[in-house]
Order: C-alpha cells, then structure tokens, then sequence
C-alpha cells in the first residue's frame, strides 16, 4: 500500500535489524529536479547572501522600507541553514512595512521548503503559527510534502498541527491534502495523551500579593471558535469534523463522528450518530466506539450522559471489521493516484511561472529605482543652475533681491527676535563677583 522510500539500519545488540521507512508521497511529486532548476537561475546564482541581507537591514533601518522582491530573492537563493535567522528578520519586517500586500507566493514556498530540508520543523511550525508577523501561508502542494514528512517520521503533533493551518484556511479543494489532514489528525489523537500536571512548589503554595492597576475600560470578552482556539486537541477535532462533512462516504462519516466528539459539539455528535443510524449504507468502524468510551473517562457528568446516549445508538449500526487507520492510508492512495499527475504538472508550471514574474519585478523596481534617481538629479541640477544664475545676474537683479530680502525681514517676527537676541545675552552673562564686606 505505501510506497518503500528506503531503508534505515538500527542497531540493537550489535545486530542489524532493517526497518522499512515508508512514505505516501512518490519523490516525483515533489519536483526536486524542476525545482532546482528554479532556483539556479542567474538572478539568484549571483546573490551574495550575507552582502544582500546586510544592505536590506540598513535600508529597512534607515527608511523603513524594505521590498518584496528583494525578500523573495534572498528566501530563493538560500543555501545554508545558518541564513534561516536571516530570513526569518526578513520576513518579519517586511510584514511590518506596505509592501507586505505584494508578498509572492514563491517566497511561502522557499521558505518552506529551506526549513524543511535543513530540518528547522519546530521554527517552521512557530512562523506558521504566527501569521500576523510573519505572514507565511501554506498551499497545497508545500502542505503536502510537509504532512508527508512528518508522518513518515512519526511527528504526528507537528503533523496535525500543519492540518489544523489548512483548516484554519478554510480551502478543502486539494484530495491528498485532506486525506493526508485527516490521517495526520487521527494518528494524534489516537496517541494523545493528557499533559501530567506538576507538583506545585512551595513558593506557589505561598499566597502571592494582589497588584492592582487602574485601567481606562474593559474590553467585552469574545471567541470566536476558530483562530481564539488554542487547544491542539479541540483544533485535530475540528480539523476532522470540517474536511470530513465535505464528503459523503462511509469512512469520512465515521471520521466526522471522531472530529465532533474533540471538536466537544455533543449536540451535533449525537445529532450525526442519530441521522447515519438510519442510513442503511453506513457501517462503524470499532475504533470510534473506543475513542468515545476513552472520552467518557475523562469528562464531567452531564457529557457523559450525552456520550452514552451516541454510544447507545450506534449499537444499533452495522460494525464493520476494516481497520479505520487502513482505510484512512487506502483514501490516501486512492487521493494521490487520482490526482498527482495532475499536482506535478501544476507544480512544475508554477515554478516557470515564479521565475518570469521574479524577472518582470525585478526589471521593474530597477526601472522605478532609476527613475527616482534620474529625479533627484533632475532636481539638484536645477537648484544648482539657480544659484548660478544669480550670481551671473546679480547686478541686473540686485533691486529685485533686496526686495525679496526686505519682504522676508517683514515675514520674521519681531518678538521671536529680540527673544533670540535676550537667550544670547543671558547665555554670555557673566554674574559678578560677590566680596565680602570690609569691617
């Protein structure tokens, strides 16, 4: 079912023992040739990296101004994980500055795709994790590769909080993208375990001082049951229940049921098991019950009610033998083998298509550069040929300039004069001396 990538040696006992590394995703899908090609183009072969980055800081430094092209450039030409810090500034300020509406959609793959590959996953997670200051999106074909990686390598919190992004995006158009969400999400809950609480210390148990601080207004507490969710848990569950209500099929029922109950929309829970109940074509997989029973353990008494009137009624469904976990990878192969031909061509057309536009932005801030610069010449020139006609025509004029000179004396505030003046006066008086008296 799953394509052999290769094989990785473990030693135990100084025995070799093989074990299978495995992966969904063929290296075809991920055009590494296409995209080396892509980014050895002469623009970014030529960039001095630790030059450019250092050129773009000061810039930024001194006006405030940094370009998005500049930052693709630099995100493209990356080579060596000691320039991910770099690129990470970068990205910061340029989500700081105007120019962040004209981010290109190569610079969220490059990046990507640089910490994937030099291994940064836990820095990678945290930038997407943080929109608002590093502005850096997923698309479809960056998700993919990166969920197939994690998986493979059993990072299944990583994993499924990569799909909890896609479902933050709310774009469920991509099949490997949402069975690979949904496998990624399940693989985590499945293996949840509740974080152990830790002993609190003494200084803890000690009662701590109440500071107050006056301030102007309270802001009317609000959440909105999307981005305020901060809980993977409650986030892996509404990633199953979102992807999984867009299709209707046995095993995508079964996984919505698992996405409400850790979604914790017991209402909707029991709705759903109600309505597939009565559906003569649905079938439950045993692991839904288990992961129900699992729930109620943990739950206060009015949710456990709840969880066992759903436990209750889909005892009256069908119980299927196939393993959920089976058919979660058999609609991941199904997905991919409907769909990659056509991903790799997308992907491929892509990469031509960023190196165009990287060349026509290019050309134009070197042409908007240059005729910015062509202005300021334009204007110091001017300045420059009018003082020299004044002198050259100062005898003829010289009526006309002591005019303008006496329009300009009457301009001047008198007040503010003679109050310059007096701060002279006051700055060079000298006290003077006090002797003491004769007797």
């Amino acid at each position: 079912m799953l394509r052999s990538l290769r094989r990785c040696i473990v030693r135990r006992n100084c025995a070799q023992i093989l074990v299978p590394k495995c992966t969904f995703l063929t290296n075809e899908y991920k055009c590494d040739e296409a995209w080396n090609v892509q980014i050895s183009s002469p623009i970014l072969s030529k960039v001095n990296l630790n030059d450019f980055y250092n050129i773009l800081d000061q810039n930024f430094l001194s006006k405030g101004v940094i370009s998005a092209i500049d930052v693709d450039i630099f995100a493209n030409a990356v080579r060596d994980p000691a320039y991910l810090d770099e690129l990470k500034d970068l990205l910061h300020k340029l989500r700081l500055s105007a120019e962040t509406g004209n981010t290109l959609e190569s610079t969220y793959y490059a990046t990507i795709r640089n910490y994937m590959e030099f291994g940064n996953i836990q820095e990678l997670i945290e930038i997407l994790r943080d929109p608002l200051n590093f502005g850096v999106f997923l698309d479809f074909y960056s998700a993919n590769i990166l969920l197939d990686k994690l998986i493979t390598s059993q990072s299944y919190e990583h994993a499924s909080n990569v799909a909890s992004f896609i479902m933050l995006q709310e774009d469920f158009t991509n099949d490997i993208t949402n069975t690979l969400c949904q496998y990624a999400s399940y693989k985590y809950l499945c293996e949840y375990k509740s974080p152990a609480e830790a002993p609190m210390s003494q200084e803890e148990n000690k009662k701590k001082e109440e500071i107050k601080i006056r301030i102007k207004f309270l802001r009317n507490p609000y959440f909105d049951d999307h981005f305020d969710i901060k809980d993977l848990k409650t986030l892996s569950g509404k990633t199953l229940a979102w992807i999984s209500k867009n299709n209707n099929n046995n095993l995508n029922f079964n996984v919505q049921i698992i996405g409400w109950l850790f979604y914790k929309k017991y209402d909707k829970l029991l709705s759903l098991c109600k309505e597939l109940v009565e559906n003569k074509t649905f079938k439950l997989y045993p692991e839904v019950v288990e992961l129900i029973n699992k729930e109620i353990e943990t739950q206060q008494d009015d949710t456990k009610t709840i969880l066992t009137q759903c436990i209750g009624v889909l005892s009256k469904a069908v119980v299927t033998e196939t393993i959920l976990e089976d058919s979660l990878k058999m609609a991941i192969e199904n997905a991919i083998n409907r769909t990659q031909n056509k991903d790799i061509a997308v992907q491929k057309q892509l990469f031509l298509n960023w190196e165009q536009i990287r060349e026509d932005k290019l050309e134009e801030q070197s042409k908007r550069l240059d005729r910015a610069n062509r202005m300021k010449n334009i204007v110091e020139k001017q300045k420059r040929m009018q003082v020299e006609e004044q002198k050259l025509w100062f005898f003829e004029n010289e009526e006309d300039i002591d005019l303008q000179i006496e329009e300009k004396e009457k301009l001047v505030d008198p007040a503010s004069v003679k109050k310059v003046a007096q701060q002279k006066d006051d700055e060079n008086y000298i006290p003077p001396e006090i002797l003491p008296k004769r007797k």
